[in-house]
């Protein structure tokens, strides 16, 4: 055979080999590739999975400050507390009850008992919500009277005024420190002076109702984790 024909020959197997090699090359390429896009979205996954961990560990700081904040703070109710307080007694729409706060200190300043004043009228609000004939009270010359967190009680001995009576101590939330017995109510005869708490919100009639939520100074509990993580059942409004 002539030197043009294996010139020929070794010219197309050049060809054929560089062809090949290119080829390779580039299966190598996409191979490349899809390993960088698997690796980018097990990558992906991953820091998906470690923003969620830091939004949720977030969430539980913020949770726990609020909580805190809660058992330490003023004592106030959330609108959606509220919202529990009346959903749970519009049953007892109707019913009469009083809410006192203590007049207190010589001269009185509301500003040292404002939190208490506050609670009162958000607690009016709550039960006026529920249907019930709520009206708020600030009581004065109070002998060998008071009370410390938040105390429901009744006068007289009638069960079905009591049996209400813990029917509201229940539907109030554990956070305002709720005493968990009712109490006799004995203020008509201890306290020298009722009067309309809120001048803004005058009361429509006197305080004659049975049942009453006395409101006294907040006494602040040893903390527990039973308080910091409350139950499913304790969260409920």
């Amino acid at each position: 055979m002539s030197f043009e024909f294996w010139k020929v020959v070794f010219d197309w197997s050049a060809v054929v080999l560089i062809g090949l090699t290119f080829i390779a090359g580039l299966g190598a390429l996409v191979t490349g590739k899809v390993v960088s896009a698997r690796q980018a979205r097990e990558f992906q996954i991953e820091l998906d999975a470690a923003n969620a961990r830091a939004t949720e560990a977030d969430s539980k700081r913020v949770a726990l400050q609020t909580r805190i904040l809660d058992i330490f703070g003023a004592r106030q109710l959330t609108a959606e507390q509220s919202a529990g307080v009346a959903k749970k007694l519009a049953r007892l729409k109707g019913t009469k009850v009083d809410v006192y706060v203590f007049k207190f200190g010589n001269p009185y300043s509301r500003t040292d008992f404002g939190h208490d004043s506050d609670l009162a009228v958000a607690l009016v609000h709550a039960l006026r919500g529920a249907g019930i004939d709520a009206e708020a009270w600030l009581l004065e010359s109070c002998q060998d009277s008071g009370a410390s967190n938040l105390v429901v009680g009744v006068v007289g001995n009638d069960p079905h005024n009591h049996k209400i009576a813990k029917r509201i101590a229940d539907a109030l939330p554990a956070e305002i420190g709720v005493w968990p017995v009712v109490e006799p109510n004995f203020f008509a005869v201890t306290c020298a002076k009722f009067s309309p708490l809120d001048p803004s919100m005058l009361n429509k009639r006197t305080h004659e109702a049975k049942i009453s939520i006395a409101i006294g100074k907040k006494i602040n509990p040893v903390l527990t984790r039973e308080m910091l993580e409350p139950s499913d059942e304790q969260r409920k409004p």
